[in-house]
């Protein structure tokens, strides 16, 4: 038995990756992001690259997503699909990768601890890029230390070619560019007594190599034709106000989240928080999470004889946190978690170096206790009220429909199409969301409440899944309103039977 385990481990952890991308995979609707890529993908090709263009995100994803969504009539369940399935593909890329950096133990722990991430199962749930772009950097990584190793050209045009796919699908990719720099640089670097250390020696060895530059030129002819686009994005900061600052300790909240996922279609500004476990403080769980990662550091800083494989490991995972934070201190604010994926499955990699060190036993306690721990999270309910809505539509064809705020009209873009529905901003009648890259030339609005009022036709959809407090249609009251139907968290109030 422990023989077929062995032999048969990375099938078995594919399947377990599978099943737990899968299930549920429809249940939950769309909230804002995810509503932006159905609303891209609905789009005409020449709609679609008018919105990309006033977004802030390259176009590789939602042209590959409309592709294979649309023989899904890009659906909900279409569309998560395609984020899914890099998802499982990032679970063998992981294996692959860790496998030519260290071994096969490490490997098959890398990919399960991968396998069964809250996180890295939440984004291969989403309708979004990122689970597409960190399987795209884990590869383009496996090819850079296939060409390492080997020294052949190919793996480094590989490396260039999957790199490049990286920047078109997130601007990450460019961000997490500069770190092969670093890594051909430590493993290029010998400990031998009798090399030459002197400032000439060091200086000739920071010089681009030409397999290097091969490499980073093949990246840049793939992400040239979006070179334009992306500088005068990157110039302008476009649509990244709502990113906030970050503080040095958010990078172990960052692991924290990495570890224990956040709240689904969380839409705080900046990082989300991680999820929360029962009984336990949020500063109790970021000291944990900081002292067990620098215990892993140590031992593995201590133990492990191949510090060159180490340092690289260290680079791909904390390097690049650490990169994307000095960002951060340079004004451009870009420290986002799910952005940053990528540096998640190089996390796992690390965790899993270190898990096939330590004794056997100890091992599969530590495993059977981080699944006991995912047991206790205490999950935020998310909204499933829209596709219950949406399934119903046949009971609605006849009526307009109104949403009372920004975010929920995006939402209800998506599912109902903008000529089915009209935005009352309830809270502040007079802001026009126009300018929105997801609302655009197509919105239909009012400032009038009295509009919702005579509208015999007219039903109010209102979203209850947040607080109150983090709503922006607190001024609605929905006592007023004669209910007609209620799925989750959705009511739908008919418009002119408000009571005074």
């Amino acid at each position: 038995m422990k023989k077929i385990l062995e032999k048969y481990s990375l099938v078995i952890i594919l399947l377990l990756a599978t099943v737990l991308r899968l299930f549920q995979i429809g249940k939950r609707d769309f909230w804002f992001d995810e509503a932006f890529t159905g609303i891209v993908v609905k789009s005409s090709i020449s709609d679609m690259f008018a919105v990309i263009l006033k977004d802030v995100h390259p176009p590789l994803y939602y042209i590959l997503a409309k592709a294979f969504s649309s023989f899904f009539n890009y659906n909900v369940i279409g569309l998560r699909l395609f984020s899914a399935i890099f998802g499982i593909l990032a679970v063998s890329a992981v294996y692959i990768f860790a496998k030519e950096l260290f071994n096969k133990k490490a490997a098959v722990w890398a990919s399960l601890i991968t396998a069964i991430s809250p996180f890295a199962i939440e984004y291969s749930q989403e309708a979004r890029m990122y689970s597409m772009l960190g399987f795209l950097i884990v590869i383009a990584s496996y090819f850079f230390l296939r060409g390492l190793k080997t020294n052949r050209t190919a793996f480094f045009v590989l490396w260039g070619i999957f790199l490049g796919l990286a920047a078109l699908t997130h601007y990450m990719g460019v961000i997490f560019a500069p770190i092969f720099y670093f890594i051909y640089i430590a493993w290029d670097f010998k400990k031998d007594s009798e090399e030459k250390t002197g400032v000439l020696s060091l200086a000739k060895r920071m010089l681009i190599k030409p397999k290097l530059f091969l490499g980073y030129f093949v990246s840049i002819v793939v992400f040239i034709p979006w070179m334009k686009v992306f500088i005068e994005q990157a110039v302008n900061g476009q649509n990244l106000s709502w990113i906030t600052p970050v503080g040095l300790g958010d990078i172990f909240k960052n692991i924290q989240i990495f570890l224990l996922g956040n709240p689904a279609g969380d839409m705080s500004s900046g990082m989300p928080v991680p999820n929360q476990l029962h009984g336990v403080d949020s500063i109790t769980a970021l000291t944990l999470t900081a002292v067990l990662t620098c215990f892993v550091l140590f031992f593995l800083f201590k133990t492990y004889r191949n510090k060159r494989e180490f340092i690289i490991i260290c680079l791909l995972s904390f390097g690049f946190l650490i990169l994307v934070y000095f960002f951060n201190l340079g004004g451009k604010y870009l420290f986002v978690s799910r952005y940053m994926i990528a540096g998640s499955y190089f996390l796992f990699v690390l965790l899993g170096l270190w898990l096939s060190i330590i004794k056997p036993k100890i091992s599969y306690a530590v495993i059977a206790f981080y699944l006991l721990i995912l047991t206790d999270i205490a999950w935020v309910q998310t909204s499933m009220g829209y596709n219950e809505l949406y399934a119903n539509r046949v009971k609605y064809e006849d009526n307009n429909i109104y949403f009372l705020n920004s975010f929920d009209y995006v939402i209800g873009k998506y599912y109902f199409g903008a000529d089915k529905i009209t935005l009352f901003n309830v809270d502040w009648p007079q802001y026009n969301p126009g300018d929105w890259s997801a609302i655009g030339p197509t919105l239909v609005r009012t400032e009038d409440f009295s509009v919702l009022k005579n509208d015999e036709k007219g039903l109010i959809i209102h979203n209850t899944q947040w607080p109150l407090d983090w709503r922006s249609d607190k001024t609605f009251e929905p006592d007023k309103f004669q209910l007609v139907d209620r799925y989750h968290n959705i009511s739908v109030y008919k418009s002119n039977s408000y009571r005074e």
